[in-house]
C-alpha cells in the first residue's frame, strides 16, 4: 500500500490546458507528463507525445506509474470540427486505456457535467443516466472507452462550470455588458479552481473508481450569476436570446448555456445557502481582479 508520505506515482495529460495548469501548480509530487507543444514547467519529467498520435509510446509513459491523471480534452473551434476531432479521441483514449491497463494503473479522467444533459431542476446525482448536451454532445464520442471502463479501476470526474482564470468566464462574462441567457432561470453549478485542483489530487490518490461530484462552490440560476458578476463589475445585464447566442457562439455552445444543471455533491442544499453565495461573490471579485 502507497503510504501517505509517498504519494502515488503519477502521470498526466493535458498539463498545459485550462484544468492541467492548475492541476501541475498544485501537485504534491513529482509528475510525468505527456507533452505535446507547451512546456508544463514545474521540473516535472516530460515525454514527447501527441495524444491523437498513433506512434505515442504509451507503455513508456505507464512504466512505472501508479496513477493516471487525464485532463487532456482535444478540441475545435466549430461544431463539426469538434466532432471530427472526438472520432479520433476516442481511438486514442481506447489507445490510451488499454495500456495503462495493462500497467496496472488506475485511471482518473475530468469530464464535463454536460455528460447529463438538460435536467432542469432535478438534483443530478453520479449515477444518472447519460444524455449529452451541448459540447458534450461531441465529447461524449472521444470519452467513450472511459465510460466503457467506469469501475474499480478507472474514476470519473463529472466537473461543472469551473471559475477561473481564463477559459468560458472571460469569454462569456468579460465583455461590455454581462449575459443573462433566456430568462435565467437555467441552474449552474459551480466550482472554485483553486479549490478543484487540490481536491483532485486527494480523489486521485483515494482511486474511489466509479462516477464522483466535486464539492460545490455554489448552486444558483444563471439570471443570479450574471447579476453578481454584473454588479462586482459596474456593467449592465442584457438578456440573451438563444438564436443570439447560436449565431455568435454556434450551436453546440448555445445549448451548453442554456442547459440547466443543479449538480448533488452530496451536501444536501449547502451550495444554495447565503454563505455559499456569499463565497461565490468572494471568487469571482477575486478573478475579475487577477483579470
Amino acid at each position: 500500500m502507497t503510504s501517505l508520505a509517498t504519494p502515488p506515482r503519477t502521470f498526466v495529460t493535458g498539463g498545459s490546458g485550462f484544468v492541467g495548469r492548475a492541476l501541475v501548480a498544485s501537485a504534491d509530487r513529482p509528475l510525468r507528463a505527456l507533452v505535446h507543444r507547451t512546456p508544463i514547467g514545474n521540473g516535472h519529467e516530460t515525454i514527447q507525445g501527441d495524444l491523437l498520435a498513433s506512434e505515442t509510446p504509451w507503455a513508456a509513459c505507464f512504466d512505472g506509474m501508479e496513477r493516471l491523471l487525464h485532463a487532456a480534452r482535444p478540441s475545435s473551434n466549430t461544431d463539426r470540427g469538434r466532432r471530427r476531432v472526438a472520432k479520433r479521441t476516442a481511438v486514442a483514449n481506447e489507445a490510451m486505456l488499454t495500456a495503462a491497463e495493462a500497467s496496472g494503473v488506475h485511471a482518473l479522467a475530468v469530464h464535463g457535467s454536460l455528460s447529463y444533459g438538460e435536467c432542469g431542476a432535478m438534483l443530478v446525482t453520479p449515477d444518472a443516466p447519460v444524455n449529452p448536451i451541448g459540447y458534450a454532445e461531441a465529447y461524449a464520442i472521444g470519452e467513450a472507452p472511459w465510460r466503457d471502463r467506469i469501475g474499480p479501476s478507472c474514476t470519473v470526474v463529472r466537473a461543472p462550470w469551473i471559475l477561473g482564470q481564463g477559459s468560458w468566464f472571460p469569454m462569456l462574462y468579460g465583455g461590455s455588458t454581462v449575459p443573462r441567457f433566456g430568462d435565467g432561470n437555467m441552474w449552474m453549478s459551480v466550482v472554485d479552481m483553486d479549490a478543484f485542483a487540490p481536491w483532485l489530487w486527494t480523489v486521485l490518490d483515494a482511486a474511489p473508481g466509479g462516477v464522483v461530484h466535486p464539492p460545490l462552490l455554489a448552486r444558483c440560476r444563471q439570471r443570479d450569476f450574471a447579476e453578481a458578476v454584473a454588479t462586482l463589475r459596474g456593467v449592465e445585464v442584457v438578456p440573451w436570446s438563444e438564436n443570439r447566442t447560436k449565431r455568435t457562439y454556434g450551436r453546440q455552445a448555445a445549448a451548453s448555456m442554456f442547459a440547466s444543471l443543479r449538480m448533488d455533491d452530496g451536501r444536501g442544499d449547502a451550495s444554495e445557502q447565503v454563505s455559499s453565495l456569499n463565497g461565490l461573490q468572494d471568487v469571482l471579485q477575486s478573478v475579475l481582479g487577477r483579470s
